[in-house]
């Protein structure tokens, strides 16, 4: 719960090196009130720390003389000279606001507002300040504070028990050194961490290296994107001076604020078309997020030196604020001295087109030959200055990796005494802060002495896991899962009432090795008798061997599309029977490679059934009756076959499937793969077969598949899953060896896969013939509701989708659904219009919740 707790508050962490002296004072305005998180570094350098909340700053330099630049968004910076010896000196330090200069020329009608001709230029020049940077290695200090203002009731006990009260804040502190290499290489070691709850195991979240530079952060549209004006106005502000450069202040307006855009101000280098610094806000999930970050010059480059987020907000039941500091020192610097800032950017809707050469493709040689470039052009250069970089990639075998990282954590990492962080710390805590640590350490004692009291072989199960569930860690890399029975009891008309006891062994080696062993006991009150399976999987990320074997009731369709919760609730309440069921005893061996050559996927499966068919219980009943429905036999009614009923009879299956993602892309974390979502589409093609000498069905089934899971901008995504196949030969037949579909018949569900239609019959149009099905669900940014702000920042979100299927006995079947996502956090309601051919056949509705269970 701890964990769930930080999780929500966005914690990750990462520092700079002490000296034992230097400067220390407060920051403020000239009204003595403080500037919290001023920045104070030495001018030139990187070398630099941040002022607390309260504007105090403590900043350690070995002997010698400086010059200090302080500085504030929105305040002049000012520069003092001072001699460091063997102790602090101190130093407080007034800014005063900095007043905003106008351009001469005024805005009158038909006029464009000066800031799109700023914004197109540092749009055009933005890629071009990520490349400049071929490498660096940084001292990186942050620090994170979660200040949680309300706790749910029912965990507020067991948290306080942890350390986590309301009015009490929560640190964490990191300090780490950085390396980057262009274009996609990073590595992380952590030299020190430190937080207020339990010391005991290092938590440096992984530090994410956002820039402004690039088209999205985190899903966030930048305001320096390419797509930017699809998504913003701006507004030119002013100007003033700092450090001998002009900086335009423009104004970030989103068109529909809300998730995935940003608003505020960015603060634009002229002739540079740099950031000088920004002060951004934006949301997610009902959360506030705002992000300041400013920028010094280095080398004749402007490289970001320090940031701050804040977070506020409440989520299912949290609220508090976050705030995350982070401090950077780099100690080497490598620019391309072939990407010069001695060129000139002419707006192209303003100016005279400069001439395009940007088939020559070499960057730096394009710089060295012409000193004048239009917007257009340059951008153009730039893009193929990056596919000759991915050429080389691609030469060089790597071309699918998108960025490479490794972490390293030092084995004191998280042994450092109070002592070793005074010294260490650039950023002096706040009262609340230390009172933070005062709190933690009192528990701490308090648990020791607890710990003293308690048999040191007491195990961890508690009465409540009962209820709960839970995992254990056995050790040596060992756990085990025990799944609640509670949780698991459903109804059908089949078994009645009936029960699981689930549980997982799982043991792990080496880096990706992982055995694991999950019995099912399941016991059927009304058929009186215990039955079950044993599955166990062994295997890594390229390979994976499964065994399973057992007697179940299972669904006529393997793909189980009716769930255990709404099927107990329909047959229970509504007097509904959905779940169709048939016995089987089986053992099954399926044999899976995967990521092969990166892009591939195959699996062979061979599976033994001997099937039985399955009536309802003579005891059947619901708790109420209703006059409109009453239970339906469990043979289906099929619109192909006039009786679906089978005798008993034995199948074997070889079921054979391939998965291609030719755009699939990955990333390296300290030398293992992960795998991206693919930006195009994957094909899949599926053989099954029941193979005649060996049992009592013969036929075999083509069908192939197209997906794909489409990025529109902030909030809007389109996903597609379209899908057909044949029945190559049907010599011998039972219903169970239909092609079915996922339909849904009852109003409420809670899953939802690609190919889950919302009011299809779940198995009237089965077939043994052919088919053609298509999904498509669009999550919009801004659609009916969505266009009312205040919905839109509480999380509410719109879906249209298009459901089709096509078989022999429909050939044309449609769903037109409107949904409405997110409704207070976790409901989803729909509005479905169902047709037949060209005929309306009638709406219905359906309710569920947004979250995505597994299957």
């Amino acid at each position: 719960m701890r964990l769930l707790f930080l999780s929500i508050f966005f914690i990750f962490n990462v520092v700079s090196i002490a000296y034992p002296g230097g400067i220390k004072g407060r920051v403020t305005t000239k009204n003595g009130e403080p500037l919290p998180y001023a920045g104070i570094a030495v001018k030139g350098t990187s070398n630099g720390t941040m002022a607390n909340e309260e504007g105090e700053y403590e900043f350690s330099l070995p002997s010698g003389n400086y010059e200090i630049v302080f500085q504030y968004l929105g305040f002049k910076s000012i520069f003092r000279t001072v001699t460091v010896g063997t102790g602090f000196t101190e130093l407080n330090i007034t800014l005063e606001e900095q007043a905003l200069n106008l351009q001469e020329a005024t805005i009158g009608k038909g006029k464009e507002d000066p800031a799109y001709t700023i914004m197109r230029r540092a749009i055009a020049k933005s890629r071009f300040h990520q490349l400049q940077i071929r490498g660096y290695t940084a001292k990186v200090y942050s620090r994170s504070t979660a200040l949680p203002t309300k706790i749910p009731y029912l965990v507020e006990r067991r948290l306080k028990k942890e350390g986590i009260q309301e009015g009490k804040a929560i640190l964490n502190e990191s300090v780490a050194e950085i390396k980057y290499r262009r274009p996609n290489t990073y590595s992380q070691h952590v030299i020190s961490t430190r937080n207020s709850l339990d010391n005991s195991i290092p938590s440096p979240n992984e530090y994410i290296l956002a820039s402004l530079y690039s088209p999205e952060i985190a899903g966030t549209v930048s305001p320096l994107s390419p797509k930017a004006f699809a998504y913003y106005k701006f507004e030119y502000e002013g100007y003033f001076e700092d450090q001998g450069q002009i900086v335009n202040k423009i104004k970030v307006i989103p068109k529909a604020y809300g998730e995935g855009v940003f608003k505020g101000s960015l603060f634009i280098l002229e002739d540079r078309w740099s950031i000088h610094s920004y002060d951004l806000q934006t949301t997610t999930s009902g959360l506030n997020i705002s992000a300041r970050q400013i920028f010094s010059p280095i080398q004749n480059v402007w490289i970001p030196v320090n940031q701050q987020f804040r977070i506020n907000g409440s989520y299912l039941g949290f609220g508090g604020e976050f705030k995350y500091l982070v401090s950077l020192t780099y100690e080497k610097l490598d620019i391309d001295p072939g990407l010069r800032e001695d060129i000139v950017i002419s707006d192209h809707k303003k100016e005279q087109p400069v001439e395009d050469k940007t088939r020559q493709k070499n960057l730096e040689n394009m710089i060295r030959d012409q000193k004048e470039f239009s917007t257009k052009n340059f951008r153009k250069l730039t893009k193929e200055y990056e596919k000759e970089q991915k050429r080389e990639q691609k030469m060089a075998g790597n071309d699918r990796l998108v960025r490479a990282d490794s972490i390293v954590i030092d084995s004191m990492a998280n042994k450092r005494d109070t002592t070793y962080w005074q010294t260490l710390r650039p950023i002096p805590l706040t009262k609340s802060e230390v009172s933070g640590y005062l709190l933690q350490d009192s528990i701490k004692i308090v648990k020791e002495e607890e710990g003293k009291k308690s048999r040191p072989d007491s195990s961890n199960f508690k009465l409540s896991h009962l209820i709960t569930g839970n995992t254990y860690a056995l050790g040596n890399r060992n756990s085990f899962y025990f799944k609640s029975p509670l949780l698991a009891i459903s109804y059908n008309t089949v078994e009645g009432n009936a029960i699981n006891l689930l549980t997982t062994w799982q043991k792990k080696w080496d880096k990706s090795y992982v055995l694991s062993v999950t019995p099912l006991i399941r016991y059927s009150f009304g058929r009186k008798r215990v039955y079950g399976n044993l599955e166990t999987n062994i295997g890594n990320e390229k390979w994976n061997l499964m065994l399973s074997g057992g007697e179940m009731a299972s669904q006529l369709n393997p793909n189980n599309p009716v769930q255990p919760l709404p099927n107990s609730m329909a047959a229970r309440f509504f007097d509904r029977n959905f779940m169709k069921l048939y016995q089987k005893q089986y053992a099954t061996a399926e044999y899976t490679l995967r990521n092969i050559g990166d892009i591939l996927s195959v699996s062979a499966k061979l599976d033994y059934e001997h099937r039985k068919e399955l009536r309802n219980q003579e005891s059947a009943r619901p708790i109420f009756f209703w006059s409109k429905f009453g239970f339906t036999p469990n043979r289906p009614v099929n619109k192909e076959l006039a009786d679906t009923g089978f005798p008993e009879h034995n199948a074997l299956l070889l079921d054979l499937t391939a998965t291609l993602r030719p755009w699939r892309r990955y990333l390296i974390r300290n030398g293992e793969k992960r795998y991206l979502r693919s930006k195009g589409p994957s094909f899949g093609i599926n053989y099954k077969s029941g193979l005649g000498f060996a049992g009592d069905v013969d036929y075999a089934l083509l069908q192939g598949s197209i997906r794909q899971d489409m990025n529109l901008g902030p909030r809007s995504s389109l996903e597609y899953f379209v899908s057909g196949g044949s029945f190559l030969s049907t010599k011998k037949m039972y219903f169970p060896d239909y092609r079915h579909f996922m339909g849904n018949e009852f109003f409420f569900q809670y899953t939802y896969p690609p190919d889950q239609f919302r009011m299809l019959q779940y198995y009237r149009y089965s077939t043994s013939s052919w088919f053609f099905q298509a999904h498509a669900v669009w999550n919009l940014q801004r659609f009916a509701l969505t266009r009312i702000e205040p919905l839109r920042l509480i999380g509410i979100s719109e879906t249209l989708q298009l459901h089709y299927l096509k078989v022999p006995t429909i050939r044309n079947y449609t769903e037109v659904v409107y949904g409405i996502d997110n409704i207070v956090r976790v409901i989803r309601l729909e509005a479905v219009a169902q047709f037949h051919g060209s005929h309306f056949k009638g709406m219905g509705f359906r309710l569920g919740t947004s979250i995505k269970f597994g299957r």
